[in-house]
């Protein structure tokens, strides 16, 4: 079902040429189709970047996004 939401999301985005904010615990897949991700740790911001910076950090990943 999520990754048909997911699926979804794109698809939207994509066509119709709007933004959407995604609030999602699962961080590899909102990172997987977003432009632009914040981190939040605590109401925080601890990291601010294009998702593909994001996700790609290791440090960043095991302290805070799990994956």
């Amino acid at each position: 079902m999520a990754g048909q939401i997911f699926g979804l999301l794109r698809e939207l985005v994509g066509s119709a040429g709007i933004s959407v904010l995604l609030v999602e615990q699962n961080a590899r897949s909102a990172l997987s189709i977003a432009d632009v991700g914040v981190v939040l740790n605590l109401g925080r911001v601890v990291a601010r970047d294009d998702a593909a910076t994001l996700a790609a950090d290791d440090g960043l990943r095991h302290a805070y996004l799990g994956f």
